[in-house]
């Protein structure tokens, strides 16, 4: 009771003129909190806690939403429409330094945390290329809200920290995917070196392209990214890598059994020809031949990433028991065996798919 008191306070001092009913726990996400509000007219909005531990720029993380949203507003596309506090401005800070933003919620709408049909696979890469494609002449300056957030190098830095300071405990139970990250840290290097030499070029990208951040109507049709909450410069595989990575997993992100885990290549081939099919004409042949290798890139990061937190004492990702951040890691690790596996039919495919001389 006491949180529905909380955020029924929070949702009154936004510029909105409905009454608060009640509210609802989104419970997909690894950072943010996030609440559906249901008001009396039944006109309803999304509520979301920004993890100010995690983001350090919290009131440049909604600047940026705010940059992007109108960009794309004002270009006539359907996207998340933010309200502004009685204030004028489009976030709050509570007693406790919460940093909160409001969104209107879009009716008939749905996400899914796993994809269940081939065409949400092609909806998921088509959405994923508009907003690429529709972010492409934005000309404003964006904070680095994350800095290094998709840097391997980076990544390898924290965990070697992480390994000197792990308990000799939690290094023993990791010990295989330690030597299986350290094994393949050179051939993971690979989009840093590309970005350092200039053969990929940045621009504006999601950053966080899993399948739940992209809202579907109720006849499985893509309408916009959501959770913007990452949106800064980058280079498109960050965003066709990570969305693969978990459109394409058999199993669940924290699937502890590994034989369960494998890389559905269905998907994999409806998402790419969604993904390419407006977007192939506005990337250079040199930029398509690192999409391959970028599937497997993401998902080696998002394994690292947690393996780090795991020998970090989770400090990071929310967990459910002690093992929960180990098992996610063993998962993607895995996958990434699951993806080399299939590489030479993700690059004849794409190959195919993009087409250009």
């Amino acid at each position: 009771m006491e949180l529905e008191k909380k955020i029924a306070v929070i949702f009154n001092q936004f510029q909105t003129k409905h009454i608060f009913k009640r509210f609802e726990t989104f419970n997909s996400g690894h950072i943010n909190d996030t609440f559906l509000i249901i008001t009396q007219e039944n006109v309803n909005y999304v509520l979301q806690k920004i993890n100010t531990t995690v983001f350090k720029k919290a009131t440049d993380v909604v600047h940026n939403k705010i940059k992007i949203t109108h960009h794309l507003s004002e270009k006539g596309i359907q996207t998340i429409r933010f309200i502004p506090t009685k204030d004028n401005v489009y976030y709050l800070i509570d007693d406790d330094n919460n940093l909160w933003n409001l969104s209107e919620f879009i009716e008939n709408s749905q996400t899914f945390l796993k994809v269940e049909s081939d065409d949400i696979a092609y909806q998921a890469g088509l959405i994923t290329a508009e907003f690429l494609t529709n972010t492409s002449d934005f000309t404003s300056n964006l904070v680095e809200i994350l800095p290094n957030f998709h840097s391997m190098s980076f990544r390898f830095r924290e965990f070697k920290d992480a390994l000197v300071n792990a308990t000799q405990k939690r290094k023993e139970k990791a010990q295989k995917w330690i030597d299986f990250a350290l094994a393949n840290k050179k051939e993971m290097m690979v989009l840093d070196r590309a970005i350092n030499r200039k053969e990929i070029p940045l621009r504006v990208t999601h950053n966080d392209t899993k399948i739940s951040n992209i809202l579907f109507n109720t006849n499985n049709k893509a309408i916009c990214m959501i959770d913007l909450d990452t949106v800064m410069k980058g280079c498109i595989h960050f965003d066709y890598g990570d969305a693969l990575r978990t459109i394409c997993n058999t199993a669940n992100e924290d699937e502890p059994n590994v034989y369960n885990i494998n890389f559905n290549l269905d998907y994999f081939k409806n998402y790419t020809e969604g993904f390419l099919k407006n977007l192939a004409d506005n990337i250079s042949k040199q930029e398509a031949s690192y999409l391959p290798i970028s599937i497997q890139v993401m998902t080696f990061i998002m394994g690292l990433r947690f393996l780090t937190d795991y020998l970090n004492n989770d400090v990071y990702y929310k967990t459910k028991h002690p093992e929960h951040n180990l098992d996610r890691a063993s998962n993607q690790f895995t996958l990434v065996e699951k993806i080399k596996e299939q590489k030479p039919f993700i690059e004849n495919f794409i190959k195919t798919i993009y087409n250009k001389p």
